[in-house]
């Protein structure tokens, strides 16, 4: 999901903003909605422009931040339209490092299991954060907070999405340290090997098909030389 209708579902409250809008998202969804001022500045320029928000109060000045934005009926009905919607189904992630394990080859499999390593300790320290931002929220009292009770519903996905990552990472680490210690087939390298024969292959018909050219050249100039000694003998 893009920070658009993240970004109207906080105006639908109030005017804000760019920077309010930022720290909105991050203390409403937790960490995982982080975005720096570029993504912030982008996002109001794309919804102003399809009149999804405007300015409702500025100070004469050029600089965005200063500009309070008010979501606009259009804004409105594009949110209600988008949460009717229905959810999306699972999407499966696509993890860089699994690409870079996958296509390491057996001369890389060592800095492979070194950048799981670095991975697990990322996941962990991610881990510690998130469930530490968890524990530090104030507790309800006989009046309900329902940002608070929401926030938690979203820092506990964010807690059971990188215990997930961490598990993975452990069984990546055991599953490559094994593949180290056997004779295996690598059909990434056999594949190198095949395209660097090719590779060869075409360099040397190339060489030839060079070399009888310049041969036929070779051949022509010799026959030209011949044909006009000839011809200057019979002119002598």
């Amino acid at each position: 999901m893009s920070a658009k209708h993240a970004m109207l579902g906080v105006l639908l409250d109030r005017p804000a903003y760019p920077y309010q809008l930022a720290d909105q998202l991050q203390q409403r969804m937790g960490p995982a909605w982080k975005v720096n001022s570029g993504q912030v500045y982008q996002t109001i320029k794309a919804l102003v422009q399809d009149g999804l928000i405007e300015r409702v109060q500025s100070v004469p000045s050029d600089r965005e931040d200063r500009h309070v934005f008010a979501i606009t009926d259009e804004g409105v009905v594009e949110f209600q339209r988008w949460f009717e919607k229905t959810a999306s189904g699972v999407r499966l992630s696509r993890r860089p490092l699994l690409v870079q394990i996958t296509f390491a080859g057996q001369q890389r499999l060592g800095d492979a299991m070194a950048k799981v390593d670095a991975y697990e300790l990322e996941c962990a320290k991610q881990l510690k954060q998130i469930a530490g931002m968890l524990e530090a929220l104030p507790a309800d009292g006989a009046l309900i907070r329902a940002d608070r009770l929401l926030l938690r519903l979203s820092l506990s996905a964010d807690i059971s999405q990188v215990e997930g990552e961490l598990r993975w990472a452990r069984h990546a680490r055991e599953m490559l340290s094994w593949l180290s210690t056997r004779e295996a087939v690598w059909p990434s390298d056999r594949e190198r090997l095949d395209v660097a024969a090719q590779r060869r292959d075409r360099g040397s018909a190339r060489r030839e098909l060079f070399e009888r050219m310049a041969a036929d050249e070779s051949g022509d100039d010799g026959a030209k030389s011949s044909a006009r000694r000839s011809k200057s003998d019979k002119d002598g």
